[in-house]
This record gives C-alpha cells, sequence and structure tokens, in this order.
C-alpha cells in the first residue's frame, strides 16, 4: 500500500514538473516592453561609395549635369520657349592609382537639329550690280556645335606637376574655365562667354597647392574637336594664389606663337574672387587682340563684377554688372561683324539650393543694352541636378 501511494506521488510531482516548463514563468504586463522593443536599433545602412574599383585596381567616378531651362527674349518682339540647355556625362577616374588619370565628357543637347539659315553667295558670275546687297540662297546649317565630345584627357599625375594630353577648356576666364553646375547665375557673364568656356586640343601641365596654382598648356589654337591647319599653336598660363581662405587671386596670358599670319589670339586677364561665409565677390576683367585673314588685328576688352548673399544656407540674391567692347578703336556695326556691338548688361539673380549645387533652381532677369541697337530683356528660369 505504502509502495503504491509512493509511486503516485512521484507520478504527481512529475506531471507538474512537465505543466510548469510548458509555460511562461511570467505573464507579461501591458506596460513591460516587448522583446523586439527591446532589441538594438540595427546600424544604419553604408552609404554608396563615390567610386568603382575597375580593371586591376583603378577607380571609375561617373558626374553628371543636368540642366533645363525656360526663356523669355523680349526686344521688339517677345519669344518664348523651353530648351535644353545642359545634359553632360562624364567620368573620371585612375587607371593607376597615383599615376595614370583619365577623363571623358559628352554632352548630347550641344548637338541640334539643322535650320535653315539665309546665306550670302561668293564669287557670282556675273557680279551682283549693287555689291551690298549680294545675291543669297537659303541652306541647311547646324544650329550649334555638330559634335558631343567635350572633354577627353589622360594624365600622368606627380607630386609637382600633373600632364595631359587630349581636349579641354582653355585656361582663359575665372567663370569659363571652372564647372557650369556652379555658376552664379545660368549663364556666364558675356566677356566670359566671349573669349573664356572654349576647349582646344593640347598639352596641359597643371597643379594645385595650398597657397597657389597653376595651369600652364599650348594647343591646336583651331577650337572644339578641330584637327590643326597650320604650324602655329596657343601658349597658354594661369597663375592663382590663395593668400587667405576663400579668396582666389588670378591672371592669365594666352598667346598665338609661330608666323602669326592668321587665327591669332592674345589674351591678358585678372580676376578675383572672395567667398567668406555667406558672402560671395567676384570679378574679372580680360583683354584681347586677334588677327584674322587682314592684319593688324581687332583689339577687344571686357570686365564683370558680382555680388552674392547667401540666407540660411538656401537663398542666395545676387547682382552682376558687366560690359563688353569687341572693337575698342571703333563703333562696330553689328550688320557686318556677325551681330556682335558694344554692349552693357546687368543680370539680377536669386538661387534657391536645395541641396547645394546637386539639386537647386536659379531665376534671373538680365538687361542687354547695345550701342546701336535695341535693348534686349531675357529671363530664364533653370532646373538643376549634377553630382
Amino acid at each position: 500500500m505504502r509502495k503504491t501511494m509512493l509511486l503516485a506521488a512521484i507520478a504527481a510531482i512529475a506531471v507538474a514538473a512537465t505543466a510548469s516548463a510548458e509555460e511562461p514563468t511570467t505573464t507579461p504586463s501591458s506596460s513591460a516592453p516587448s522583446a523586439q522593443a527591446a532589441a538594438p536599433p540595427a546600424p544604419p545602412a553604408a552609404p554608396p561609395p563615390e567610386k568603382l574599383s575597375v580593371g586591376g585596381g583603378g577607380l571609375f567616378k561617373p558626374g553628371l549635369l543636368l540642366q533645363g531651362w525656360f526663356l523669355i527674349d523680349h526686344s521688339t518682339d517677345t519669344t518664348s520657349t523651353f530648351r535644353l540647355r545642359r545634359a553632360e556625362f562624364h567620368v573620371k577616374g585612375e587607371i593607376v592609382p597615383g599615376l595614370v588619370a583619365y577623363g571623358l565628357m559628352i554632352d548630347p543637347s550641344k548637338v541640334l537639329e539643322f535650320q535653315d539659315k539665309t546665306l550670302a553667295v561668293s564669287n557670282q558670275d556675273p557680279p551682283p550690280s549693287d555689291p551690298s546687297e549680294p545675291e543669297t540662297v537659303t541652306a541647311k546649317q547646324p544650329a550649334g556645335s555638330v559634335s558631343m565630345l567635350q572633354d577627353f584627357f589622360i594624365t600622368v599625375t606627380g607630386r609637382y606637376v600633373d600632364v595631359s594630353a587630349g581636349q579641354f577648356k582653355i585656361p582663359v576666364s575665372w567663370e569659363g574655365y571652372n564647372s557650369s553646375s556652379k555658376l552664379l547665375f545660368p549663364e556666364r557673364a558675356l566677356v566670359s562667354r566671349e573669349f573664356g568656356d572654349k576647349r582646344d586640343v593640347g598639352l596641359r601641365l597643371s597643379k594645385t597647392f595650398k597657397s597657389f596654382g597653376y595651369s600652364a598648356g599650348v594647343f591646336n589654337g583651331t577650337g572644339q574637336n578641330n584637327l590643326d591647319t597650320n604650324n602655329d599653336k596657343d601658349l597658354a598660363l594661369r597663375l592663382e594664389g590663395y593668400p587667405v581662405p576663400g579668396l582666389v587671386l588670378g591672371g592669365v596670358v594666352y598667346t598665338t606663337v609661330g608666323t602669326r599670319e592668321s587665327n591669332v589670339k592674345d589674351r591678358y586677364e585678372a580676376d578675383i574672387r572672395l567667398e567668406r561665409g555667406p558672402l560671395l565677390l567676384q570679378a574679372e576683367y580680360i583683354r584681347a587682340h586677334d588677327i584674322g585673314k587682314a592684319a593688324p588685328g581687332t583689339d577687344a576688352q571686357g570686365f564683370y563684377g558680382a555680388v552674392a548673399w547667401t540666407f540660411f544656407d538656401k537663398l542666395q540674391p545676387s547682382l552682376r554688372v558687366g560690359h563688353l567692347d569687341p572693337d575698342v578703336d571703333v563703333n562696330v556695326d553689328p550688320a557686318t561683324s556677325g551681330g556682335k556691338d558694344e554692349v552693357w548688361h546687368m543680370d539680377v539673380g536669386l538661387n534657391y539650393y536645395v541641396r547645394k549645387h546637386e539639386a537647386k533652381l536659379q531665376l534671373a532677369f538680365s538687361r542687354f543694352r547695345y550701342e546701336t541697337r535695341a535693348a534686349i530683356d531675357e529671363v530664364v528660369l533653370v532646373g538643376q541636378v549634377a553630382f
């Protein structure tokens, strides 16, 4: 009897122990934290790499600049148009880090559809009775550049000099030489457009240090995507000093060497840029001497000054005043000079930086006051993304 009772007690204890193991030891209250909430937060995702690995250890970095414009022009008539102003795709990197670098940029927006243009017929037989009214013909002509290739270079890098061969901007005009994505206004000043922002094929030596930088080059002198047509070459030297943070002092000498019989381009420039906190000041002066097919050539000059102030790191009102004189010795007749004429321009702008220059909106009003023809008013609204 006692043995039976002992076995029954042992069985009861085993059943109770089994039931206790299947139930939670504590009952969570509504105020107790859940197991998910108690878990440590997941680490933030790593940012994507800026450069990709290529080849046997090289680096590849892509970039993009997209600008869409809405443009209104008013002179005797008012016109408006949407415009794809820039569609630059560029890649750069190092194929042998620390030794061999490369770069390539294309801009498909440069290639526009051909348009009808009226051209004067030369060498007419018989000659026209009135030479001032030559016979004309209408033909399809390119509205702009017919090549999308902008930059192409292979660089051997060194401690004191980087040697690049290919096609790149000539170092004339601070605005012209530097990136289009960081312009203060939608378009460069007239003097910068006239003498800078031009590409050529050649050899460049350059380097930037803490207190100064330089860019020297020898170029064909025939412009973008063109072979040389003679043995003359263009030489360029740009020197920059950085005496204090945010201040750039620059000077340029650009000249044609050789026979100097035609296609001669001489440029002399001084520029300054100060960027301290919300303040931006910028100015350039360029003097030019050009010889075409007939000596003695033409002397031209131009300048601009700009000021801007940034509020809340987002809004930046700006003002620019500039002047361009395509021939300092005579009054230029635009009817015989390809439309060139002495002109003053004033630009008032407002930039909104969504994320610095990576995403921004620009609104600008410009007035161009010519010496011999009607003034032109222009309003431009720009949307930009870049990286």
